[in-house]
């Protein structure tokens, strides 16, 4: 055998199926994990002082990118993820409606709908818990005889300083709108924050989770400003040359995903590709 065909059969079986070195294959394995090229040629054992300017050196290559895109086509078979599927996805986070997981609403105050426009209680129940309350707090339990002079005067509708009384009447509902004909409020109302119950909430496109604050709950939102970016960004709107005839089929395609919306323009488009270094 000459030294030149052993040289080359040394060479073959240096490679990895995919015909790349294997180091080369690794990377393009280890990329598609988390998309961070320096941490990937680290893991496929590129040196780590070198490993930021070793990884887009890499992705350069055309062999490697024709590598990585065929491995994120295996991928998305085997999970049975289709583009469209994808895309779809995007378009529903783009144009959710975030008053469907949080909003401020304006509500009734307790004296909107009150008797003569005095303090409403929801039940008899919280009626009498403060007020019980409220007379432990006053005359304490040392004076029996107190507390059925108080008794009395409560029987006859004298009014007791301090004490709550029920003529505001009661069911009480927080759901309602403010009386505009309220002298307490004003009309205003109080405000409200209401967030969705996270159980109805979990399929919601823009629902991505919860975390306790030391002022509350905090819903966290997904950026619908960056989803319609990353939607025209796959759909080639993004150029510095938009041709009109190919630009008029991607915005038929973004129509035809959700009708009810009106699409990107190609002077939209033009106006904001700067905000590409955003997501960058």
């Amino acid at each position: 055998m000459s030294k030149s065909k052993k040289t080359i059969d040394n060479k073959t079986r240096n490679l990895a199926p995919s015909g790349l070195t294997w180091k080369r294959d690794a990377f393009c394995s280890e990329y598609l994990k988390d998309r961070n090229a320096a941490q990937a040629a680290i893991r496929a054992g590129y040196s780590e002082r070198t490993a930021k300017e070793q990884g887009y050196r890499l992705l350069t290559n055309v062999h490697i990118k024709a590598r990585i895109n065929k491995l994120c086509r295996e991928h998305a078979q085997k999970l049975k993820i289709e583009v469209t599927d994808v895309l779809q996805r995007l378009w529903d986070k783009a144009t959710a409606d975030v008053n469907e997981l949080v909003r401020v609403e304006r509500r009734c105050c307790r004296y909107c709908h009150g008797v003569d426009h005095e303090y409403q209680w929801k039940t008899v129940r919280e009626f009498r818990g403060v007020y019980d309350k409220e007379i432990r707090k006053q005359f304490g339990t040392d004076d029996p005889d107190k507390l059925v002079e108080v008794g009395r005067k409560v029987d006859a509708g004298d009014r007791i300083p301090g004490l709550p009384t029920d003529a505001g009447g009661y069911g009480f509902d927080q759901t309602a709108n403010p009386n505009p004909e309220c002298p307490e409020c004003a009309g205003e109302g109080i405000v409200e924050v209401v967030v969705a119950d996270t159980r109805e909430a979990l399929s919601h496109p823009l629902y991505e989770g919860v975390k306790q604050t030391k002022d509350g709950i905090e819903i966290k939102i997904a950026d619908r400003a960056k989803a319609l970016e990353q939607v025209a960004r796959h759909l080639q709107m993004f150029k510095d040359e938009v041709k009109l005839g190919v630009s008029e089929d991607l915005i038929a395609a973004a129509r035809a995903i959700s009708a009810a919306s009106e699409p990107l323009t190609p002077n939209y488009v033009r106006e904001n590709a700067h905000r590409l270094d955003e997501l960058d």
